[in-house]
């Protein structure tokens, strides 16, 4: 019987169900099956460290962001994160200067130099609020990040103009900053006694509290407590914004203003060896 001829082998040929699929010459895809593209995480980048540290932040509170946990949350190793900051404080201003970027720092010149302050304050108290904890972070950092040089140069731009003197310019920016920024650390909504006072049946109990005290004892809060303890934070802030300058106002208008601070005193030696204060009075500076 003559030998039957083999055919050739189907170089195409389907692979039995459960076997590898492969022609023959190239590898079997059968154990690297491509990834699905839903299934792969996002790319580590610089903002997406900083966008969930500034998460970590607004959860858990300043302290709780460290290299090690912020990489625990993205799923990488703590040195993958040093590839994009150097350290946590430089991840620090980073959060800082992405949270200040949100500030509108456009201000009519026209408008009066106070009135450019205070509309600046609110705006920076409200994107402060907006990011809970953050303002905890720029009460012991400053950054010299764009958007922060950027809120300097806003503040600072409108008292310049209105002829402060530099020192008293500088010290007037920071008496502003410090308030913003102190008032939303203190201060802010989501704190105990903002939640008691917010709430009408609390703050109730709390009156009833203050009136039920020993007159003798307390006149002060059995009359004034329950105006005092009240849901006006907003008030507050405004009205404590208001007081700073009406405060920088005055000594900007008085002829022989005092400075708003202590002047550094340096003393020279007369010819008689005597050490003389060369301080001078406000009104013979340069720019006073």
């Amino acid at each position: 019987m003559a030998e039957r001829v083999k055919a050739p082998p189907n170089k195409h040929a389907t692979a039995p169900p459960g076997a590898p699929a492969t022609d023959g010459r190239s590898r079997s895809l059968w154990f690297d099956a491509p990834m699905n593209d839903q299934d792969r995480r996002p790319q580590l980048t610089r903002q997406r460290v900083v966008a969930e540290a500034l998460a970590v932040i607004a959860q858990d509170g300043a302290q709780a962001l460290t290299m090690r946990s912020l990489a625990t949350r993205l799923g990488v190793v703590p040195g993958a994160l040093y590839h994009h900051v150097g350290n946590k404080q430089q991840l620090q201003d980073l959060v800082l200067d992405g949270v200040l970027a949100e500030i509108d720092f456009d201000l009519d010149s026209s408008m009066p130099w106070a009135e450019q302050l205070k509309i600046l304050a609110h705006r920076l108290r409200q994107v402060l609020e907006a990011h809970p904890g953050v303002a905890g972070i720029l009460k012991t950092r400053d950054p010299l990040g764009p958007h922060s040089l950027a809120l300097a140069e806003a503040f600072l731009s409108p008292l310049q103009a209105a002829g402060f003197g530099d020192r008293e310019a500088g010290l007037a920016f920071f008496l502003l900053v410090d308030y913003t920024i102190g008032f939303a650390v203190s201060s802010p909504r989501t704190s105990v006694n903002e939640q008691r006072v917010r709430d009408p049946a609390i703050r109730a109990q709390l009156h009833e509290f203050f009136r039920s005290l020993p007159p003798e004892r307390f006149p002060a809060l059995v009359a004034l407590g329950e105006h005092v303890w009240v849901d006006n934070r907003d008030e507050r802030f405004t009205a404590g914004l208001q007081v700073l300058v009406d405060g920088l106002e005055h000594p900007r208008r008085s002829p022989h203003r005092p400075a708003l601070g202590p002047r550094p005193t340096t003393t020279t030696t007369t010819s008689r060896g005597r050490e003389q204060d060369s301080r001078q009075p406000m009104g013979t500076r340069k720019g006073g």
